[in-house]
């Protein structure tokens, strides 16, 4: 490992020293195994938790015994424990606190509950037809609920973006329009680390460690839900093994306060993996239709967009003040539309409760347009490409819904993946003959550039070393790195001498979290600010300190290269004149100009003429990237979101039927492992403009949305077949073959409004 470029951390990682949720344990900590419901929809009628009292339980709790409220993240609508009714399978029913996790597993199963099962809905677009059983009789009612009593049935938010004349106008005077509609599945975000938490919640304060990715928002989260701000609320720093927009909510914390509370010691829960796929906050699966206008040249005139999203049970994991998908709205992005809808409807519905998973609304309406612009350049025999080229949204243009972009990319990126892919050889087929088909799939993503706010802190110590102290838990995505790297780069200080720490919560003040790819972009800035200030206070006493090569914060072009005895020196006289001292950097972006990212993705495949097998050769990312902190972490999070993106193309589907999730561990719900990944070319589309003294722009999320339909139009170039319902499955592609262009999903997109031939399931025998 070079000592010098290794990831911080890496070391502990490899050899298991770093701590997580799972590693910490209180004396006289109760475990808690839960009781969940069998039933989409069911009255709960009795509990009965004599029988494991009797076998060694420490207690069993029912929603009953905890007069507490509902909480969430916007929408405060999740109960602690179910009271009275059961509304999705796996909802918790009951809690049992035991002496060790095995013995509360063991008695949790001598619970005794009756249920009387009820008719529900488990469709989103049925669930919101007036007559469907009610998810919840008042929704409106809930601290945060974005709906009111006139709205719909079973409703929990809605909303319409537009901009431009009439859409209905602009596509009845379209030379020619398109429709088609397209199914993507409920998928689990994959995580290593289920969720854990430990609480001990005393009359003086409340101690939490819990797998969660911001610290700061939980424990705003926390205190809403207890109406109060009175006793301290203490969010213990801890790693967190992965995330991808799974791990933002309070999830189980609400409940171990209350059973903590309520039996006078910590207590702890450790969900399985099983509990993971069927109870946590999968992403939303969705319907959407979508309509295309093209006028003579071939231009795209109008781009309608109608998405019926399932939202599950509850609404409380969405964190967004309309409780949607921010993504939804980036439909089309990258492309000039001069007349745009985009309709969202989230249902609740008598199943699992929908949360975030990395660009959360992203792959849905992806997934939609850019198959349909597929379809729509086929029907009009034109290249994808150049269909795509001559239609680009370019730097200067208003976006699509007004916005007065910093830059678009989109042109840049196209063309760098389209070189690309004329390197690429092409792909050889695994056995002689002809029953191997080749093709190639482009698509495009465009994401705006996320960023809220953050506190950090250097500390020089008396050991003579530099504490760089983050809010944010080091979650897998080289965040902490990229701290150090900001740093070292700021002032040159050799690596040595270097710790990154993630501070207590309530050391460093607000700070938005890990996700939306915003670390990056704001801590970058914050640390810049604290170097400054260092740099400051070194520069009464130690004249010689200046800024790399001009480009730091002082403006200083002279720099005197310290060793390391030298920088361990200055650091120690510091602390010792000022011991605990220290000095803080904050940044905001939330104010910034608009700035837009845009990736390209083009797949290679081979498609077995006789059977439909699927084999993706080659991916392909053009990513528009602005400048780099950390070479290595910058390419593994595009490579990674790629090979996200192949999951849920190919494989990933919790199958959810009857409310029930038929994918409930993972030799059924199926992740892509390092067979499935095929070679992977990245060409990283520097220069431009990005945020901030270091000028960058996020990558986190950009890289896994377009890989789905890259994928899709590449079998359908090399089969003719059109798949319009992930994932992309060798059954799918063997019976549109078999059916041909006679109707189904291999069907040409309706032309001139009329319906077109695939339907939800509509890719089966």
């Amino acid at each position: 490992m070079d000592e010098d470029t290794a990831r911080v951390g890496a070391r502990d990682s490899v050899t298991g020293r770093k701590t997580f949720a799972g590693d910490f344990l209180l004396p006289g900590t109760g475990h808690v195994a839960l009781i969940r419901s069998p039933y989409p929809h069911a009255r709960v009628k009795s509990i009965d938790g004599s029988e494991a009292i009797a076998a060694g339980a420490l207690a069993v709790v029912t929603g009953d015994d905890l007069a507490l409220p509902t909480y969430g993240r916007r929408v405060r609508d999740v109960p602690v424990l179910a009271r009275g009714v059961a509304r999705f399978a796996g909802e918790r029913v009951a809690a049992v606190v035991a002496e060790s996790k095995e013995l509360a597993r063991e008695v949790a199963a001598l619970v005794r509950v009756e249920y009387e099962p009820l008719e529900a809905a488990t469709v989103a677009s049925d669930a919101l037809v007036p007559g469907s059983p009610l998810v919840h009789e008042a929704p409106w009612a809930y601290p945060g609920a974005v709906i009111t009593a006139e709205d719909g049935h079973n409703l929990q938010s809605s909303a319409i973006w537009r901009n431009g004349p009439d859409v209905e106008s602009v596509l009845a005077s379209s030379t020619r329009t398109f429709q088609a509609s397209y199914q993507v599945p409920s998928r689990h975000q994959g995580y290593l680390e289920a969720h854990v938490c430990l609480v001990s919640a005393e009359p003086e304060a409340i101690d939490v460690w819990a797998s969660n990715k911001s610290p700061s928002i939980l424990r705003e989260q926390l205190v809403a839900w207890l109406e109060s701000d009175t006793v301290p609320i203490r969010i213990h720093p801890v790693a967190v093994g992965g995330d991808f927009g799974g791990k933002g909510s309070p999830m189980d914390v609400p409940l171990c306060i209350a059973l903590s509370r309520r039996l006078g010691q910590p207590v702890r829960i450790e969900a399985s993996y099983g509990e993971e796929l069927t109870a946590t906050n999968p992403s939303h699966s969705a319907t959407t239709c979508v309509r295309l206008g093209v006028d003579d040249d071939n231009r795209l005139t109008a781009l309608d967009v109608d998405i019926v999203l399932d939202g599950g049970a509850y609404a409380g994991f969405k964190p967004n003040p309309q409780v949607q998908l921010f993504n939804l709205r980036l439909a089309g992005a990258t492309y000039r539309i001069p007349a745009l809808q985009i309709r969202s409807r989230i249902a609740y519905s008598h199943t699992v409760p929908r949360g975030h998973v990395r660009a959360p609304g992203a792959q849905q309406v992806t997934f939609a347009v850019e198959s349909l612009l597929d379809e729509v350049a086929r029907e009009l025999e034109l290249d994808p490409f150049e269909f795509r080229r001559i239609n680009l949204l370019h730097t200067g243009q208003p976006g699509n819904l007004g916005e007065q972009w910093l830059e678009m990319r989109a042109d840049e990126t196209l063309t760098a993946a389209q070189g690309a892919l004329s390197e690429v050889n092409p792909p050889s087929r695994r056995e002689a003959g002809e029953e191997w088909a080749a093709g190639a799939g482009v698509a495009m993503f465009c994401q705006q550039v996320h960023s809220g706010a953050a506190e950090v802190a250097l500390e020089p110590t008396t050991e003579g070393r530099l504490t760089i102290w983050v809010p944010f838990p080091d979650q897998g995505g080289g965040q902490q790195t990229v701290a150090e790297r900001v740093v070292r780069t700021e002032l040159g200080i050799p690596r040595e001498l270097v710790t990154v720490r993630q501070a207590e919560q309530s050391e460093l003040k607000r700070d938005f979290g890990v996700g939306a790819s915003r670390v990056t972009v704001d801590a970058s800035e914050a640390l810049i600010v604290a170097c400054r200030e260092l740099r400051t206070e070194l520069g009464e006493t130690h004249t010689q300190i200046g800024s790399r090569d001009g480009r730091g914060s002082s403006g200083a072009t002279d720099r005197v290269e310290f060793s390391a005895r030298e920088w361990s020196e200055v650091l120690s006289a510091l602390a010792l004149r000022n011991p605990g001292h220290w000095f803080l950097g904050r940044a905001d972006h939330r104010d910034k100009q608009p700035l837009i990212s845009v990736c390209t993705q083009v797949a290679t495949v081979l498609v077995d003429r006789e059977t439909g097998e699927v084999i993706v050769n080659e991916l392909i990312t053009a990513a528009d990237v602005a400048e780099v902190i950390n070479e290595a972490g910058h390419l593994g999070q595009i490579e990674g979101a790629a090979v996200m993106g192949l999951g849920q193309a190919m494989m990933e589907d919790l199958a959810i039927v009857d409310g029930l999730v038929a994918a409930s561990q993972l030799g059924k719900y199926l992740l892509p492992s390092v067979r499935d990944t095929p070679k992977q070319v990245v060409v990283m589309v520097r220069g431009g403009k990005g945020l901030g003294e270091r000028n960058v722009k996020p990558i986190g999320e950009l890289a896994g949305v377009a890989v789905a339909p890259a994928i899709g139009n590449a079998i359908a170039d090399a089969v003719g077949a059109r798949i319009r319902s992930l994932p992309l499955t060798s059954e799918k592609v063997y019976f549109a073959m078999q059916r041909g262009v006679s109707g189904g999903s291999n069907a040409p997109p309706a032309v001139e409004g009329q319906v077109p031939g695939s339907e939800a399931g509509g890719d089966g025998p």
